[in-house]
């Protein structure tokens, strides 16, 4: 018990110290205000804007009358873009990011005809749960304007859940984004910085191990990860689906990308060579992760991308915000990333030793 008390303790004293002392420079105090106003920024591409006048809908006519067909511009800006489709299974599988889906019953035309005042069934995403009242009131009132007569949009508790395969939002790529992009700009310079200033020696011949000081600088990193992952989760809680899993994979997606930046540090020998190889860190491991989410991909770049630590990454991240976790492509991706952080973190600790000689 008193081992692991001293190693916690000896952690702590390095973490501290680099938290502090890195909260001391403007560029690092810019750097974070500039990630908390990306993570505002990716909330804000993905909800809809008050300045918004499009409505798209994907459409179910069970009697396929052609009466929702194309883009409509009513009288006050609003544009109704229709998306028709043959069946309720294919409206809730095409119902992403702003789409909301609606069934039109088989003799809308007829009660339309008879001016009695129809009804059309309306689904929303789980998303926008909260939201079934305000946006019944705004369907009903731009479709009512639409046929000239009153229509109502009953919602109800027509609330899609996502399924793991389908995915309906980008808010899985942009957390991984933001949490790699925190890592690599902020803490690949607290092990750069130890190594030109000849402190990484002084702490090897202090009583801290190569593994406290790996996971003092990781937990130093973690301190900025958790403040912006925190406002992202803050901003973004209604897609979630299932906490746990949500938690879990952005506790995954901080350890990897805090040990993928440790990595990039350690291995760099100079501020110019660390700014060089930041880029295409970023571009390789992000890229390909946005790619395998397309079904065109062709199965053998599919292959290769889902054995990334960031595809997988975002796969779990996927599944907490869906109906269903699968489990064997859980913790088939459960093991990549476990794997990859704790190679990184090897890489890590391997270098710090080999500094000492």
């Amino acid at each position: 018990m008193k081992t692991i008390r001293d190693n916690l303790y000896m952690t702590w004293a390095i973490a501290r110290k680099d938290i502090g002392e890195a909260l001391k420079h403007k560029g690092t105090r810019a750097n974070i205000l500039l990630i908390l106003v990306m993570v505002v920024f990716f909330y804000w591409i993905s909800t809809v804007r008050p300045w918004d006048r499009s409505l798209e809908v994907v459409v179910y006519d069970e009697a396929d009358s052609g009466l929702f067909e194309g883009s409509i511009e009513l009288s006050d800006g609003y544009e109704i873009r229709h998306i028709e489709v043959s069946s309720l299974g294919q409206m809730q599988r095409n119902m992403i990011h702003e789409h909301w889906g609606l069934v039109v019953p088989i003799d809308f035309e007829q009660t339309l005809a008879s001016g009695r005042e129809p009804v059309l069934t309306g689904f929303l995403l789980w998303v926008n749960r909260g939201k079934v009242a305000k946006l019944e009131a705004l369907y009903t009132e731009k479709f009512s304007e639409l046929f000239g007569q009153p229509v109502r949009v009953e919602i109800g508790a027509n609330i899609v859940i996502p399924s793991p395969e389908i995915g309906t939002t980008m808010v899985n790529l942009h957390i991984l984004f933001v949490t790699l992009f925190v890592a690599i700009t902020l803490v690949p310079a607290l092990m750069l910085e130890e190594k030109l200033t000849k402190t990484l020696d002084a702490l090897l011949v202090s009583p801290a191990s190569a593994g406290q000081v790996v996971m003092g600088k990781a937990l130093a990193g973690l301190f900025y990860v958790l403040l912006t992952g925190g406002l992202f989760f803050a901003l973004n809680w209604a897609h979630v689906t299932n906490w746990g899993l949500a938690l879990l994979g952005f506790l995954l997606c901080a350890l990897f990308s805090l040990g993928l930046a440790l990595a990039v540090g350690s291995l760099a020998r100079n501020p110019q060579q660390l700014a060089i190889w930041l880029a295409p860190v970023m571009i390789f491991l992000i890229v390909p992760s946005v790619f395998a989410g397309f079904s065109n991909l062709s199965p053998g770049l599919k292959a290769i991308f889902s054995w990334l630590p960031t595809t997988a990454l975002v796969n779990i991240i996927q599944y907490s915000f869906s109906s269903t976790a699968p489990v064997g492509q859980l913790l088939t991706n459960l093991a990549i990333v476990v794997v990859s952080t704790a190679l990184v973190f090897t890489v890590v600790v391997w270098r710090v030793r080999r500094s000492d000689r």
